[in-house]
């Protein structure tokens, strides 16, 4: 459990020191625009995000000239960063600037480049609605007509873009801060580290991605470094790790990796997570078997085709086993079967995850992360 409180001592950022970098200002920037008072998003508590930048990236400026060009480019996507406020606003809103707009064949646009909101409801997340986005500028109302309690709400960003600034709307003569109090069952956050299926693709919204579900479903931080296309086991990425005084770190990988990549990289990488973190648990976890790959006839040679991924994942096990045998503990390893259930339904393209794949994913991490941190 954590407690955090404001400083009522001064007016700027007054920062405390743990892993879930929490912000807090006694006195937030604030505009009028169109009959609502709006407010920058910095204001309040920002929550998935390990780094101190006054930004929503999900690595920290120094990495441009550390990892691959993709990886540094698809860290500017706000995956798994939210905005944690109270307020007894009737009317919440939202003013985004985004950084692309992509338009993506496999997601919707609420899950790339919008938001959606969640409200603490008898000590649950519970889902309120979605900002849809039409543009790089974009302003929504949220939810409307609410009583004027006083309401924990959480607003997560977009999963596919990067957002380069946005504020929360609320009626004049109400008042929003960041909460008093956060209540987590465990002080240090999840990171997972990953590929598109952990960036979100392909939810319909932020906070389906499986990251978040995990993060709402077991009150736990969650930082998601998941990278599209590019989870592969790399030292660079494992220099963020090493950032990071994590609970737990979940190395999701396999999927993009080819079966020498996997060979290659993975015990390195742990040897660089277990000298930098000599005791933080790792989670291998095998790559999910795409729909398609059952009907494929092709060898281990042809990427998506099943041999290939049970030679990734057989690959896998093999440098699992290879990094318990020279001495790495409290490492741990998941295994593809029921990752997104036995009914062919869980996936939106054969390879990325509908929210139904989403949450049974959620659900299989769920039940693993409970027995390796021992939660209740």
């Amino acid at each position: 459990m954590i407690a955090a409180s404001y400083d009522r001592t001064s007016s700027s950022i007054a920062e405390i020191p743990s892993a879930l970098n929490i912000r807090f200002i006694e006195k937030p920037e604030k505009k009028v625009l169109d009959d609502l008072l709006y407010f920058n998003g910095f204001s309040f508590r920002i929550t998935g995000k390990y780094h101190q930048e006054k930004n929503f990236n999900r690595l920290p400026a120094k990495y441009e000239k550390i990892v691959r060009p993709a990886v540094w480019g698809l860290s500017k996507n706000s995956s798994g960063i939210s905005i944690h406020f109270t307020t007894n606003s009737p009317v919440i809103a939202a003013k985004w600037k985004l950084m692309s707009y992509p338009r993506m064949s496999n997601m919707t646009p609420i899950a790339a480049s919008g938001l959606d909101l969640y409200c603490l409801v008898d000590g649950q997340w519970q889902y309120v609605n979605s900002g849809i986005p039409s543009g790089l500028n974009n302003e929504k109302t949220l939810i409307s007509d609410m009583d004027t309690c006083y309401k924990e709400f959480l607003l997560n960003l977009p999963l596919y873009d990067g957002v380069e600034n946005i504020e929360i709307g609320i009626n004049p003569n109400f008042s929003i801060s960041a909460p008093e109090n956060i209540i987590y069952k465990i002080n240090k956050p999840i990171v997972f580290y990953g590929t598109s299926i952990t960036q979100g693709a392909s939810a319909s919204r932020p906070g389906m991605v499986y990251t978040s579900i995990i993060s709402r479903k077991l009150s736990v931080e969650t930082i998601n470094l998941g990278f599209s296309g590019n989870g592969r086991f790399e030292s660079s990425v494992g220099q963020a790790l090493c950032e990071i005084d994590a609970s737990l770190f979940v190395i999701d990988c396999t999927a993009n990796s080819h079966p020498d990549t996997i060979k290659n990289n993975t015990v390195k990488l742990l040897q660089q997570i277990r000298e930098c973190k000599p005791n933080t648990p790792i989670l291998l976890v095998e790559s999910i078997i795409r729909e398609y790959s059952y009907f494929k006839k092709s060898d281990e040679s042809t990427f998506g085709s099943r041999k290939y991924i049970l030679a990734q994942n057989n690959e896998l096990k093999k440098s699992f086993n290879e990094a318990k045998n020279i001495g790495i503990d409290n490492l741990y390893y998941l295994e593809s079967d029921g990752l997104i259930g036995y009914d062919h339904e869980g996936t939106i393209d054969g390879t990325h995850l509908t929210d139904l794949g989403s949450y049974r994913m959620a659900e299989k991490m769920e039940t693993k992360i409970i027995e390796i941190l021992k939660l209740k």
